[in-house]
């Protein structure tokens, strides 16, 4: 059996490698070599051994294992990387030395700055206007029965802030009893002071949005940037100050601040104006009414004004134009976007002045009242939405009255 393997090997061999000849002419000359099946296979096959050696040295090299490795380089390379991560080992810990020395350098920095901002306090003090938050404004202040009512973040029902806080007055500044030697009374007395006129102007602003029977943290949420602050209790039932409350104080301030400001945020983009400039009068109110064309009981998500022809027709709010053209059965209609969720519908106009991603501001004339659509006579339709449903616009002009 093995000798017919080597025959049919040698057969194969004969057949790839059959006897060749190479012809050279030169001169005149003819001469030839002839290749034997032999010499043949003896080529290709140190051939094959220099290509498998060829490819096994790729390989050793790829993976690192040259077998050029000169084993002095080696070390040499060994060396350099040892004395580079020793190296990088001194200055992690120079740079932890340097750190330790500068947090200490801010700590003693920290606790002198302590007593320079209770000396700063105490000037500040003997200003009766210095805390003042700013003149009074237009607006008047409802009664605190509805100021501090209680919303839901409210553990216990408010009261008036200001009957809490004994001997401050908020409004003309601190004056600070020269008998306080402490530090921290000193400077908590002065950031009381100010953090209770910054209550009482979050709760007005409370109560205003909550007049348009809006929830202020849903509407504050639902701004693109709104902003908030952590419930942080001025007083109650054992909140008194203590020594070393200044900080905790800052704090406080600070998250009314946010809170505040978020709620100016709000007020801003709330339709708070009147919809029509000249003098009008409201034909029909916000809910089930009787339609005019069916006379069955419909809703009405808006309020209807009637006034004269291309009476002016105003924005309640700055925004954004997104709407301004016909409308189905509103007819002319510019829809306006006034952040925090709240758009307003301005129908059946007869002209519009406004186009669509035109900002305009508070007061913009954005079209004449006409009769376009569905409509019996010359009025305006007036919506004020909030995330999509429809609200009683006429609640949001009210609490208007009290800002514009």
């Amino acid at each position: 059996m093995i000798v017919d393997i080597f025959g049919d090997m040698r057969k194969r061999a004969l057949r790839t490698f059959p006897e060749r000849q190479i012809y050279l002419r030169s001169g005149g000359e003819v001469t030839y070599y002839n290749l034997s099946t032999r010499l043949q296979v003896s080529f290709v096959t140190l051939l094959l051994i220099m290509l498998a050696w060829c490819l096994v040295s790729a390989v050793n090299i790829a993976l690192g294992g040259s077998p050029f490795a000169n084993t002095d380089e080696r070390i040499v390379e060994l060396e350099t990387t040892f004395e580079r991560q020793l190296a990088e080992s001194q200055a992690q810990i120079q740079n932890a030395e340097l750190l330790l020395t500068e947090q200490r350098e801010n700590f003693e920095a920290m606790t002198a700055s302590i007593e320079a901002k209770h000396n700063i306090l105490s000037e500040l003090a003997g200003n009766e206007t210095i805390l003042s938050l700013g003149e009074e404004p237009v607006i008047q202040f409802a009664e605190a029965e509805i100021l501090m009512a209680p919303t839901l973040r409210d553990s216990e029902d408010r009261v008036a802030r200001r009957s809490r806080i004994p001997s401050q007055d908020a409004a003309t500044g601190l004056p600070i009893d020269n008998s306080l030697a402490s530090l921290d009374d000193t400077q908590n007395d002065i950031l009381i002071s100010a953090e209770a006129e910054l209550l009482d102007t979050i709760a007005f602003k409370r109560a205003l949005i909550d007049s348009t029977q809006m929830d202020p943290d849903r509407v504050i949420q639902a701004g693109a940037q709104g902003q908030g602050g952590p419930y942080i209790p001025l007083d109650g039932p054992g909140a008194a100050l203590v020594e070393g409350q200044f900080q905790s104080r800052l704090t406080a301030i600070e998250a009314r601040l946010y809170e505040a400001e978020a709620l100016n945020e709000v007020i801003d983009a709330m339709p708070l104006g009147h919809p029509v400039k000249t003098t009008a009068m409201m034909t029909s109110r916000f809910g089930v009414r009787r339609d005019p064309f069916t006379k069955r009981p419909t809703h009405h998500s808006g309020l209807d004004f009637i006034s004269g022809s291309m009476a002016p027709i105003l924005a309640t709010a700055p925004g954004i134009v997104t709407k301004a053209g016909w409308n189905g059965s509103y007819g002319n209609m510019v829809e306006i976007d006034h952040g925090h969720g709240f758009t307003t519908r301005y129908a059946h106009l007869k002209k519009l002045h406004v186009k669509r991603g035109q900002t305009v501001q508070q007061g913009h004339k954005v079209g004449g009242m006409g009769s376009t659509g569905r409509s019996t006579a010359t009025h305006l339709h007036y919506e004020v939405r909030f995330e999509g449903q429809a609200f009683d616009p006429q609640t949001f002009i009210k609490a208007g009255r009290h800002v514009h």
